[in-house]
């Protein structure tokens, strides 16, 4: 009888084989999971990819963000703009996706971004609030058992940051990537930062060869809108990146530049003025390489309504280099006026010496008219009597009775002989007001010293006591007949060179020349010190 019950019996080993394949299509055991593909397909069936997970059931989505920044590749200060790059992650949860409901043992499904349109998933729709622009790489989406969902995609982006430039070189800046839901507010949508944080970097990352990067930290908060009249809040995620500059290129190459030109123009003070060319050079290279370096650090800022640290410091420098440039324009006018008081000088060493003639012409025309037997013997001239007076020392001198006289080939008439005479008188009596100041037909020795500074003769007070003495005088006060006197022979009475001249005797342009050097590198040792201390503190 076992022939007759084979044919049920493998009947019913068929129809079990049936169902069981049919059962493992349906619901595979572990280690035989349908291809991602399948998966997918399956996972998809009447899944609504524009309502977020908790829509229905009126409950809020978390979703958290990370940045894991692997470089920061541009600041551009110019521009304001801070470029990175690095994965951008977010994480959630979608009961609907859960693979535990319908692959029992599958672990985990990793599909490649993004995800074919066919088959679509809700992702949130984190954007990033102060983006300039933006680019994305390759990335996953992997979806786990529960429903929770982990997408890492590689990203570059552009950010807009406002900074500060005041402490320049020495400024640091807080760069913030800001990130949230376009659509849903805080009701639907929680944007939040994942359990160690917003924001992840390698361990030895430093920086840029420009700013060093000092911190990186992450906060939420809920921005309120008032759009619609009711203020919605909205859930984001802010990204903090601390950015230090380092300062050793600007303090080399144009602090350190800048001082070393600062004390070149310095140092073309002292040479001598009379020498124009080197100190127009010296003085005028210096402003230029101010220039340069100011427009070189401006060039790579932002239009700026205020002064930064080392923009206010190269202004300082360039005012100082300038100074150098109007102080030699000094020079020079206070070296002309000195150049014409010294021709006067050599006037009143001329006018001396015709003085000095005429009164040997006198004398030699007296002396021939009386050894003449035609011409009657006639009065030498008598020495001019000066009287004080309101306006200065005048001459009451009259020539009188000479006759025409033949001297040295030339006819000397009354008339000429008069006439001369009372102009050099004249000269004279000019001249000598240029020393007689209170008019008292008296000059003391400061009176003197006055007077030859105005003719370009810069005398130190030994000097006019030598003077003195040289004529005889044994008080301090030189008579208007020692002064004439004095102007028949200066070069006898000229005194010597002097030992020593204090600083308010030599000429105005020495002394304008040494006041300003004294002026500068103060000038600039205190504003330099003053800017390092402002620096450090």
């Amino acid at each position: 009888h076992i022939p007759h019950l084979a044919l049920p019996m493998a009947r019913c080993s068929l129809a079990l084989g049936v169902w069981i394949a049919l059962i493992a299509r349906i619901c595979p055991v572990a280690g035989r999971c349908p291809s991602s593909q399948e998966m997918l397909k399956n996972l998809t069936t009447d899944y609504d990819y524009l309502a977020h997970p908790g829509l229905m059931t009126n409950e809020q989505v978390q979703v958290k963000v990370m940045l894991y920044i692997t470089s920061i590749v541009r600041v551009d200060q110019k521009e304001q703009q801070l470029a990175v790059e690095g994965y951008y992650r977010t994480q959630w949860t979608d009961p609907r996706l859960a693979l535990a409901k319908r692959f029992e043992g599958c672990e985990s499904l990793t599909l490649q971004q993004p995800l074919p349109a066919s088959h679509p998933v809700w992702v949130p729709d984190i954007y990033f609030d102060n983006s300039v622009s933006e680019w994305y790489g390759a990335g996953s989406l992997t979806i786990y058992p529960d429903g929770l969902i982990f997408t890492s995609q590689r990203f570059y982006h552009q950010f807009g940051c406002l900074m500060s430039f005041s402490r320049l070189p020495f400024d640091q800046q807080t760069c913030t990537i800001k990130m949230g839901s376009y659509s849903w507010d805080v009701s639907n949508i929680n944007a939040t930062v994942f359990d160690g944080g917003g924001v992840d970097l390698p361990e030895d990352y430093k920086g840029t060869t420009e700013f060093r990067l000092s911190g990186a930290t992450s906060e939420v908060e809920t921005l309120y809108f008032h759009a619609t009249g009711v203020p919605v809040g909205y859930s984001y995620v802010l990204v903090h990146l601390a950015l230090a500059r380092l300062s050793d290129s600007h303090m080399t190459f144009v602090f350190v530049t800048c001082i070393l030109f600062a004390f070149a123009s310095f140092s073309g003070l002292f040479i001598n003025r009379a020498v124009a060319p080197a100190r127009v050079a010296i003085a005028v290279i210096p402003v230029l390489i101010m220039l340069n370096l100011e427009n070189n650090v401006i060039s790579n800022l932002p239009p700026l309504n205020y002064m930064t640290w080392l923009t206010s410091y190269l202004l300082y420098m360039k005012f100082f280099c300038l100074s150098a440039v109007f102080e030699y324009g000094l020079i020079s006018y206070l070296l002309q006026v000195e150049t014409a008081q010294e021709r006067k000088f050599l006037a009143f060493k001329h006018l001396a010496a015709t003085v000095r003639k005429k009164e040997q012409e006198k004398e030699a025309a007296a002396k021939a008219s009386m050894m003449s037997e035609d011409i009657p013997q006639i009065v030498p001239f008598a020495s001019p009597q000066i009287k004080p007076s309101r306006g200065g020392p005048t001459v009451t001198q009259v020539v009188d009775g000479l006759p025409p006289v033949e001297f040295d080939g030339v006819t000397v008439t009354k008339e000429d002989a008069g006439g001369a005479y009372n102009f050099l008188q004249k000269e004279f009596s000019q001249a000598y007001r240029v020393f007689d100041r209170n008019n008292n037909d008296q000059l003391c020795c400061r009176e003197v010293q006055l007077g030859f500074r105005r003719l370009g003769q810069y005398w130190s007070k030994d000097q006019v006591q030598e003077l003195f003495y040289a004529l005889g005088i044994s008080g301090r006060k030189m008579t208007s007949a020692d002064f004439k006197r004095f102007m028949t022979d200066v070069d006898k009475y000229l005194p010597g060179k002097a030992m020593h001249v204090s600083f308010f005797e030599q000429p105005p342009s020495f002394q304008v020349d040494v006041a300003f050097r004294i002026f500068y590198i103060t000038g600039v040792v205190a504003v330099t010190c003053g800017y390092l201390i402002a620096a450090a503190l």
